[in-house]
C-alpha cells in the first residue's frame, strides 16, 4: 500500500504535473495516437464531451478544436494536474474546456448529460475499472459513445503469452500499487461489453520503436522497469517478452530500445 500511495501522490505534486505536461507536449507517438482517438469519437461539433482523467488537458485540446459550440469537461482526481491545466489554458485557451475534480469510481455528474466520453492512458490506473465503465455508461446520453485509449500487453495466444502477461502485471503492481494493471485489447472489449455498451469495436495500434531512451513512449519508463526485472526470469519467458514487445541494451547510462509498443483503441455506444 505504501508504493501505491507514493505512486498516486505524484499526481498531486505540482512539479510532477508540470514535468508530465512537458513530456506529453513533446511526444510524437502521443500525437499519432490522439489523432486516432479524435477520429473514433466521431464528433459533429456541438457535443458535450467528458475527458475522464484529463491530466493537464493535453488531449482535451485537440478534441476541443473539433467542437463548434460544444463543451469539454476535463475530470481528474489529481488537483495538481487540474491546476497545471488551468495554467496552460490561461496561456493558450482551450475552447469550451471546463476542469472538474472527481473520482473515476463516482463521477460528479447527473446521468445522461454527455454525448461523448473518453479516457486516454489512464485505464491501467483505475482501481475499479468495471465501475468506471459503468459510470461512463451512466453519464452518457442514449446513443452516446465512450472511447478508451490505453497501452496494452500482447493478447494470450498460448500458455507462454499468459505467463508473460501475468508476470508483467506482477512487476507493475509491485512498483506502482495493487490496482495498476495493463490489459489486453480483448479484456478492454469485454470490460465495455460487461458494463452494457453496444457495438463495441477495437483497434490495436502497433508502434515500432528503435531509439535511445524511453522519451516520447507513453508509460515507457514502466515498460523498461518490466524488461529490466525480467532479466532474472526464466529464459523462455524473457525471450517471449522480447519477441512480443521489445529488447533493450544498456551502455553506461544510455539505453537503446528496439521493438513494438501496443495501444488499444476501444469504443462502445450506449
Amino acid at each position: 500500500m505504501k508504493d501505491e500511495h507514493h505512486h498516486k501522490s505524484r499526481f498531486h505534486d505540482r512539479a510532477h504535473a508540470q514535468e508530465y505536461d512537458r513530456k506529453a507536449a513533446q511526444s510524437e507517438i502521443r500525437g499519432q495516437l490522439v489523432a486516432k482517438l479524435v477520429a473514433a469519437l466521431e464528433l459533429t461539433g456541438r457535443e458535450r464531451v467528458l475527458d475522464l482523467a484529463t491530466g493537464t488537458g493535453r488531449v482535451a485540446r485537440p478534441v476541443a478544436e473539433r467542437l463548434e459550440g460544444g463543451k469539454i469537461v476535463g475530470m481528474d482526481e489529481a488537483l495538481a494536474m487540474l491546476r497545471v491545466a488551468e495554467e496552460q489554458k490561461e496561456k493558450e485557451p482551450i475552447p469550451g474546456f471546463v476542469p472538474a475534480a472527481g473520482k473515476a469510481e463516482a463521477f460528479p455528474f447527473r446521468s445522461g448529460v454527455f454525448d461523448r466520453a473518453f479516457t486516454v492512458f489512464a485505464l491501467h490506473h483505475f482501481g475499479n475499472a468495471p465501475l468506471t465503465a459503468q459510470e461512463a455508461l451512466r453519464v452518457l446520453k442514449p446513443g452516446g459513445r465512450f472511447v478508451v485509449l490505453d497501452p496494452v500487453v500482447w493478447m494470450d495466444l498460448d500458455a507462454l503469452d499468459t505467463r508473460v502477461r501475468e508476470r508483467v502485471n506482477e512487476i507493475l503492481r509491485s512498483g506502482h500499487g495493487e490496482h495498476y494493471h495493463y490489459y489486453t485489447t480483448p479484456e478492454i472489449r469485454e470490460l465495455l461489453i460487461a458494463a452494457g455498451f453496444r457495438n463495441v469495436g477495437s483497434e490495436l495500434a502497433s508502434l515500432p520503436v528503435d531509439q535511445e531512451g524511453m522519451d516520447g513512449i507513453p508509460t515507457g519508463r514502466h515498460w523498461l522497469d518490466v524488461a529490466e526485472q525480467l532479466q532474472s526470469d526464466p529464459a523462455d519467458l524473457r525471450r517471449r517478452f522480447e519477441e512480443r514487445h521489445f529488447r533493450y541494451e544498456k551502455h553506461g547510462d544510455k539505453v537503446r530500445v528496439r521493438g513494438n509498443f501496443y495501444f488499444a483503441l476501444v469504443s462502445g455506444e450506449k
